[in-house]
């Protein structure tokens, strides 16, 4: 999502853009995109399309799997080969791309061999080797935290930009402020957390409803592994709306009243803080990675012991534990004045991440390899 939105704002920029890609995702939700299109790409196993998206051009080679690790070697090569040849004819001034895999690290060796630059967009805490760095020339990252914690790790010098999120996409037009919200229910994102308060506010505050969004993770099959390891089995909650998985999540945010992002694993951003603080909704994150740094001074940062960002991602926290993220949560419910002052720091918050300005960082980042426009 942030890379297309960086293309799209190079284009408008001025710059030439061409994609080439292919029918698969990292996750089967991912194929939603491509719906519409379904029979037509049936019939088009093997071959190329080309897909319109805004003023984006995509070239896909249409793939027997949607799903990424499941993609051939020999649908490999015939990517690779058009892959060659459009370095040969469109004659790129930079190829930009993203990946650990093989053939992701194929293409970048195979441009520099052709004395073409390559960028590469690094948005996660996951790669532990030096080898994706070899043939690029330069790294881009989302965050502070991450273009830090990657010096550290592997010596990586990479450029931080932002985030890249266009507000006409996400912010609401009418807000009614009623739900407590969490998206994507994964353990690494913290759903276990999120259960846990679900439980002590269904006895507690009944009038407080959760809104879950399925995204990656899927709510009832999370909620029925984790109650059952608190020796409570539970197939639903009282105090939560689920909603499935949405590419249009301006309405969702027009119901937020607080965003929960209790993401035990390592992020670098968090698209989705940054997507609440454009509405003016204040958000509640873990004290690690890039979260605190998107949060800015719109949100409250858990302090977690360290136990709790280990696999399985399971944490064995206790109500006491979890009784000053349950004071602010009904505090932001009750106290219309206090809800304010944070909705105010939200906005304030929401300024780091001007999309204009991450295209001029982009933009700067990128002028020692493209020419000036």
């Amino acid at each position: 999502m942030a890379v297309r939105q960086m293309l799209l704002q190079l284009q408008r920029h001025g710059y030439e853009v061409q994609i080439l890609g292919a029918t698969n995702f990292d996750h089967p939700r991912g194929a939603g995109v491509l719906q519409g299109h379904g029979e037509a790409l049936k019939k088009a196993v093997g071959r190329f399309v080309t897909l319109t998206d805004e003023s984006l051009q995509h070239v896909l080679l249409v793939t027997a799997s949607s799903q990424r690790r499941a993609m051939q070697s020999g649908e490999e090569s015939i990517w690779f080969m058009r892959y060659r040849q459009l370095l040969e004819t469109f004659k790129p001034d930079l190829v930009f791309t993203y990946g650990g895999k093989t053939l992701d690290l194929l293409l970048a060796s195979e441009a520099k061999q052709l004395g073409i630059p390559v960028a590469f967009y690094l948005a996660n805490g996951n790669y532990t080797q030096q080898r994706f760095a070899r043939d690029l020339a330069l790294v881009l990252t989302n965050s502070q935290a991450a273009a830090r914690m990657y010096r550290q790790r592997l010596g990586i010098e990479a450029v931080p930009l932002g985030l890249f999120v266009d507000p006409a996409k996400v912010v609401a037009a009418e807000s009614t402020r009623q739900h407590l919200l969490f998206v994507n229910p994964s353990l690494a994102k913290g759903a276990a957390l999120v259960i846990r308060l679900a439980l002590l506010l269904e006895r507690r505050r009944p009038d407080i409803i959760f809104e879950v969004v399925e995204s990656r993770g899927a709510w009832h099959e999370t909620l029925r592994q984790v109650t059952e390891k608190l020796g409570e089995p539970r197939d639903q909650l009282t105090n939560v709306v689920v909603t499935p998985n949405t590419a249009d999540m301006r309405p969702v945010y027009g119901r937020a009243r607080l965003l929960l992002a209790p993401s035990l694993w390592w992020e670098s951003a968090g698209r989705v803080v940054a997507e609440a603080l454009l509405n003016g909704v204040p958000v509640v994150v873990t004290a690690r990675g890039g979260l605190p740094e998107m949060a800015g001074q719109g949100g409250l940062a858990l302090q977690l012991p360290k136990e709790c960002y280990r696999p399985p991602y399971l944490p064995e926290l206790s109500a006491v534990a979890l009784q000053p993220v349950v004071d602010h949560i009904e505090k932001l419910f009750d106290d219309a004045s206090c809800y304010e002052h944070w909705c105010q720091r939200a906005r304030q918050a929401a300024s780091q991440h001007d999309l204009q300005c991450s295209t001029d960082r982009l933009v700067q980042a990128l002028r020692p390899f493209l020419p000036l426009r």
